[in-house]
């Protein structure tokens, strides 16, 4: 049987406290139903995965142990061309790990950029895209940029997922083939709901109930839901930790909407087709 995963992501180290009850990391499990259908097996937050580790490490113990064909994270897993590091992906990754502090699963967004970007490199705009995040936003998807350390900043999110990869060690797509196991996809879901035609803005919270339903609705011609469905109807994050699960399906069952570029260090989002 078929197995993938979906995580909703965070760049806020709050959220990742063992004992966060409103914590927006949320994780899907999804498998193969019957005529070509999904069905969702598990759906929840990052604190009720078993162990006695952080939640944080907990998530990379998971990852770790490759027990799913491929799982879709919704962060960034690289940063522009022009900032990575000489050793490209590897040493960017290598990079990270170095910073992490004891007191925090990650580094600070600040420390990361930094580390990245130097005098002797500096950023030509303030907010820097790679390829495919400007694919994006010319779609008119707000993308937040991996370098951008101000308000509605990227790079927390980038370097809390930066070190992810570092501490999973698990095969990373489009580097890795697809009939590779246990691979780690980088997943979209304002980018794959606006594929999808279904509402890629605007469905948290109470004001988002309406947007929320027309997802699930939209999601429930595809997944058996289960139930799950009150948890989706109640969260966001939740709902977006399934879209990720579909990238994860996209590239393994090469069913991509985009095809990633030629082999870049950069990296590329997977959107189901």
């Amino acid at each position: 049987m078929e197995r993938w995963l979906g995580i909703d992501f965070s760049g806020n180290y709050l959220k990742w406290r063992p004992l966060c009850t409103t914590s927006n990391v949320w994780i899907a499990e999804m498998e193969e139903a019957a005529g070509g259908w999904y069905k969702l097996t598990n759906l929840r937050q990052v604190q009720q995965l078993p162990g006695g580790e952080s939640p944080f490490d907990r998530l990379c113990t998971a990852l770790a142990e490759g027990r799913f064909r491929a799982a879709g994270i919704d962060a960034p897993f690289s940063v522009p061309l022009d900032y990575l590091p000489i050793g490209g992906h590897t040493a960017l990754l290598d990079a990270v790990s170095s910073l992490r502090e004891p007191s925090r699963p990650f580094p600070k967004a600040r420390a990361f950029v930094t580390q990245i970007v130097n005098t002797s490199r500096p950023l030509i705009s303030p907010k820097p895209y790679r390829i495919c995040e400007q694919y994006w936003a010319n779609q008119g998807i707000n993308v937040r940029s991996t370098l951008w350390s101000g308000p509605r900043s990227g790079a927390p999110m980038t370097a809390a997922c930066l070190t992810l990869l570092y501490q999973a060690a698990r095969p990373i797509w489009p580097w890795c083939t697809p009939d590779a196991s246990g691979f780690l996809v980088e997943a979209f879901p304002a980018a794959q709901l606006k594929r999808w035609t279904l509402p890629y803005q605007q469905y948290d919270g109470a004001k988002g109930i309406k947007n929320r339903l027309t997802i699930l609705e939209g999601l429930e011609r595809k997944l058996e839901v289960g139930a799950h469905r009150a948890s989706l109807m109640a969260s966001a994050d939740a709902i977006d930790s399934v879209l990720c699960a579909f990238a994860a399906v996209a590239a393994s069952e090469g069913a991509l909407a985009v095809q990633a570029w030629e082999s870049s260090d950069e990296g590329w989002i997977a959107v189901h087709h």
